[in-house]
């Protein structure tokens, strides 16, 4: 599998999948580098703050935790 060329905010995650930034920032805590999640960093700075960025499958990945998320809230476990 190739090297993701790209990689796409949390608020782009957001409007792409029509929810709140705040839920994509939720969502991410639950995933790791391997599930497309990945933190860019623009400086050196010990106190610098990291951006929430997602790989394409990522995305995906995002999309399939929100769909539980709406199962799970609608009780259809």
């Amino acid at each position: 599998m190739a090297a993701p060329s790209m990689v796409f905010t949390a608020r782009y995650a957001a409007k792409h999948l029509g929810v709140d930034l705040d839920v994509i920032e939720e969502l991410a805590e639950e995933m790791a580098p391997e599930g497309g999640r990945l933190s860019v960093i623009d400086s050196l700075d010990d106190d610098a703050e990291a951006a929430i960025a997602f790989t394409r499958r990522g995305l995906d990945y995002l999309d399939e935790l929100l769909d539980h998320r709406q199962w799970d809230f609608m009780g259809k476990n």
